[in-house]
């Protein structure tokens, strides 16, 4: 019974409050010194009494723990700021009170430092502190006052008396300045698990908008990447249509090429549903399996093969000699950003003209360049080119969306490449992306089955 009704003193308030605010922890350090104080003064208000026969301190000990009583039941009605205030102006009092009664035994130097323990732990509002630590610094010169003057006349303690009861002040004074650091410390602590709790979150935080930008990213992708494949598709359908109205035969390598573009438009649509369910930011990490670089390219070539019969545009694939078969490497990315670069050029380039696809090995790295024979990029746009929706409307590109180099400048960043624009206007344009190379995968000789 005893244990619930400390308990209850001791959480008074403080119940409803959040685990982590610093306010529930401040009521209920003041609940405890509350009690503590309460403690203390009925107990050696008694002994005090008992050594002096002074009336005066036991009336001020039961008076001041009635008041310290009164300041837990403000902090139950959840008056918290008006029950640190009067806990503050009450411990005041009573130390000048205490000071004037024991006269030279109340260790006054002491009771300032508790109060000034005190100022800091109840208020954390600059101003109040300041005014507090003024109020202190009157108290104290209003004791060293009474002290030469004797305007409050103090007991007196004769022989062994005097010492029992200096003793008895410096444990009642020292254990309230240790009480109060002790809470003091544990806001402390508080207050660093506040600010990692905070820390925590805010990561959580941007690691969900974080999340939520590579989602938009992902249906960017979707929206823009589809075109290709379907235009393909689109384009060879008419193709074979434009022979159908022309009376001309529809050959096996046309219905091949058709399939192999469905397919590919297929392949695209699954992979997309597929990362659409990511929960962890996965379109941000590759998929690395040995990838016919020679192979995917002829087939991108091919999937764009209509639209560049239509401008007259020859398409010129080129590879150094020390170039191996295979090469590890993202599959979907890498033709990705084949597709969108290819898109461009063809797109742009001159009727008439010729497309080179060139991939040298280097010592570290490979690279890949598209170059074209297009009008070129102005000097003051090309270092805008990668940014979203920056697009240039022309009769070449009339439905463009300006998305294709900011997705292709996303897709060389997740591989950890590096991509750069050299255009001269009327000319041409070089798009070169520069890709790591491990040494360790060298030439992987095509499969036996």
């Amino acid at each position: 019974m005893i244990r619930r009704f400390f308990k209850s003193l001791k959480y008074a308030g403080a119940t409803d409050l959040p685990e982590y605010e610093l306010k529930r922890s401040i009521c209920i350090g003041v609940n405890l010194l509350c009690i503590y104080v309460i403690f203390l003064n009925l107990l050696t208000g008694a002994i005090f009494y008992f050594l002096s026969k002074n009336v005066l301190i036991p009336l001020g000990a039961y008076f001041e723990a009635l008041i310290v009583f009164g300041i837990i039941v403000l902090n139950k009605r959840k008056k918290y700021s008006l029950a640190n205030l009067l806990f503050y102006l009450t411990i005041s009092f009573a130390t000048f009170y205490f000071s004037a009664i024991l006269g030279k035994y109340s260790e006054t130097p002491l009771m300032i430092l508790f109060l000034f323990g005190l100022i800091f732990y109840l208020f954390n509002n600059s101003k109040i502190r300041l005014y507090c630590i003024l109020f202190n610094i009157l108290l104290l010169m209003a004791m060293e006052v009474n002290r030469d003057m004797q305007l409050i006349p103090s007991a007196e303690f004769t022989g062994i008396v005097q010492y029992i009861v200096r003793w008895l002040v410096y444990i009642v004074v020292v254990s309230l300045t240790l009480k109060i650091f002790q809470l003091y410390n544990k806001n402390t602590k508080l207050l660093i698990k506040l600010h990692t709790y905070s820390k925590t979150i805010k990561a959580s935080l941007n690691t969900e908008e974080e999340l939520n930008r590579l989602k938009n990213v992902l249906f960017q992708h979707i929206s823009h990447d589809l075109r290709g494949p379907y235009f393909g598709v689109s384009s060879h359908c008419f193709f074979i249509h434009s022979k159908v109205l022309q009376n001309k035969p529809i050959t096996k390598a046309d219905t091949s090429k058709l399939l192999d573009q469905s397919n590919h438009y297929k392949y695209m649509l699954e992979y997309f549903l597929e990362t659409a369910k990511f929960k962890d930011a996965g379109l941000n990490n590759p998929e690395i399996t040995p990838v016919n670089l020679r192979d995917e390219i002829v087939k991108i070539v091919d999937i764009h093969s209509y639209l560049a019969v239509q401008k007259k545009v020859t398409i010129n694939v080129n590879f150094s000699e020390d170039f191996p078969t295979y090469i590890l490497a993202d599959k979907l990315k890498i033709s990705g950003i084949i597709h969108n670069l290819l898109n461009n050029a063809i797109k742009f380039t001159k009727n008439n003209s010729a497309i080179s696809i060139v991939a040298n090995l280097l010592t570290d790295k490979w690279s890949l360049m598209i170059i074209d024979q297009g009008k070129g990029i102005r000097h003051d746009k090309v270092e805008q080119i990668f940014q979203p929706y920056v697009t240039e409307k022309s009769p070449e590109n009339p439905d463009g969306v300006g998305l294709g180099l900011y997705i292709t400048k996303h897709l060389t960043t997740i591989l950890g490449a590096e991509i750069s624009v050299k255009s001269k206007y009327s000319e041409g344009t070089a798009f070169e992306i520069v890709f790591p190379y491990e040494k360790q995968l060298a030439v992987i000789e095509s499969p036996s089955f």
